[in-house]
């Protein structure tokens, strides 16, 4: 029986997505499970091939995924990440089409993913909250999916 881990991934124009990414791993720690958050410039494909749970998030770009990010879900192709927890957060001021985009492509690789994250602009507290909350249900989830 392994020791369950979540990995975050995240591509931050301005903080915000960075700030969320951290309070989510919080939400995780929280229920017990190990965490790693890499900024998706220092990630590597490595670290998500024995994983049990894909946290995804990116800022907005032209409401589209940011580039770096983009590059590194099209690499995952060949990952074995059928059935294995999914989810995206977004840290959006105009669009918050993003999440819904990367949900999707996480279901394209057969992960079960959970409705995406979106918060306006800069987390604040009740926002950080939100993403603990965020965490604890992949983790949650994550449980339930580890047998």
């Amino acid at each position: 029986m392994h020791m369950a881990k979540v990995v975050i991934i995240y591509d931050s124009a301005t903080h915000n997505t960075e700030l969320m990414s951290g309070a989510i791993a919080d939400g995780v720690r929280a229920e017990g499970m190990e965490v790693m958050v890499s900024h998706v410039h220092e990630a590597k494909l490595e670290m998500i091939n024995d994983i049990d749970g894909l946290v995804l998030g990116s800022g907005t770009y032209h409401h589209e995924i940011m580039p770096a990010l983009e590059v590194f879900i099209e690499k995952m192709k060949g990952l074995e990440l059928k059935d294995k927890v999914g989810a995206a957060f977004c840290s959006y001021g105009w669009s918050p089409e993003v999440v819904d985009l990367i949900t999707n492509r996480l279901k394209g690789y057969g992960m079960k993913t959970v409705d995406g994250l979106l918060i306006k602009e800069k987390p604040d507290e009740a926002g950080l909250e939100r993403c603990r909350q965020f965490g604890r249900k992949v983790a949650t989830l994550v449980k339930g999916n580890v047998r």
